[in-house]
């Protein structure tokens, strides 16, 4: 069994909202505000693992802070939390970052990278589907907001020079892919791991294969961790130390993988043995590869380009109606403060 973002979802719905309200009592009463708490929202997924580990292991409290952990998958719920002040952390990829209405004014600006997709997020196609290029005119399935959806831009683009309005666009939700390719008249389908995987051992018969995935595209789907704007500037050690709790626990995943599996994979209701078959979809990103992304103030790293790369596919589909730049989106100075003794 692969288990990947949605996948995740594992706790029934009643109890993941009461874990959610229940939580979200915490920051209204002190969180948001205060220099020695950080209030975190993030979906089901285990790569925002680190949060929790770092949690687990002492790594905030070593620097001072309190560090609350909010589970929610809902992005228009915690982004529009973010805007009221009820949450000054939040994690998710730097194209989702960019829809819903965001201006330059909006809360949230990115400090640091914590994971990247390396294969979570892709395509299956029919036996006759050999390149994107084929999907020109062709009846394809995606569920819009997905990480799946960019990924397919990027390659006609690259590619072949097309868009994706270039094709017959249909929208679905990315769990019900199996079913949908089940129709001959649909010639690929986005999703996510392991539902991918599904489509193609379901639809063997029509020669189903991953046309196309995150793997292809290194670094395009990129995990974030975005603080509130106003209390970033109100008190930006706390992020400082947040950050640096985040890459410390990433450092201790990989050096002791069999000790930290079980304490994520207990965290997401997940067994260690399901945590492991995750591994090939996604890596985490250590504070030598969060420098790479984020750059500094001299020399902008590569998360700009991958911004506004995210930026122009989902201005041409419509996800985000105003153009964003990275330097009004990205700052370099938090992370500039992280100095790495950890070792």
């Amino acid at each position: 069994m692969m288990i990947a973002r949605k996948e995740l979802t594992l706790v029934p719905a009643m109890a993941l909202l009461l874990v959610v309200l229940g939580a979200a009592e915490r920051p209204a009463q002190a969180a948001v505000g205060d220099e020695n708490t950080v209030t975190c929202a993030y979906p089901v997924w285990v790569g925002f693992g680190p949060v929790h580990l770092a949690n687990e292991l002492g790594y905030f409290a070593d620097e001072g802070i309190e560090v609350v952990e909010i589970l929610d998958d809902d992005m228009p719920n915690a982004l529009a939390a973010m805007e009221r002040g009820d949450i000054d952390c939040y994690l998710r990829t730097v194209g989702e970052y960019q829809g819903l209405g965001r201006r330059k004014d909006t809360q949230g600006i990115i400090i640091g990278t914590i994971d990247v997709s390396s294969g979570g997020d892709g395509w299956a196609a029919d036996g006759s589907i050999q390149s994107v290029c084929e999907l020109k005119g062709k009846t394809i399935a995606v569920e819009p907001n997905l990480p799946a959806r960019l990924i397919l831009q990027e390659a006609l683009k690259r590619e072949c020079d097309l868009s994706i309005r270039d094709t017959n666009l249909t929208d679905i939700a990315a769990a019900d892919a199996v079913g949908v390719f089940s129709s001959t008249d649909v010639a690929a389908v986005g999703s996510y791991e392991p539902v991918l995987s599904q489509v193609v051992a379901t639809h063997q018969d029509r020669g189903a294969h991953i046309l196309v995935s995150s793997k292809d595209y290194a670094d395009l789907i990129l995990d974030i961790v975005m603080a509130h704007t106003d209390e970033l500037e109100a008190h930006p050690e706390k992020y400082v130390g947040l950050l640096r709790g985040i890459y410390r626990a990433i450092d201790y995943f990989y050096a002791h993988q069999e000790e930290a599996i079980p304490i994520i994979a207990e965290h997401f209701s997940i067994t260690p043995e399901e945590f492991k078959e995750t591994l090939p979809n996604f890596r985490y990103t250590p504070y030598e590869e969060a420098v790479r992304f984020i750059g500094t103030a001299d020399q902008p790293g590569d998360a700009y380009e991958i911004f506004r790369d995210a930026m122009a596919l989902n201005l041409e589909f419509g996800s985000s109606d105003v153009e964003l730049h990275p330097e009004d989106h990205i700052t370099t100075e938090i992370l500039a403060r992280v100095k790495k003794d950890w070792d």
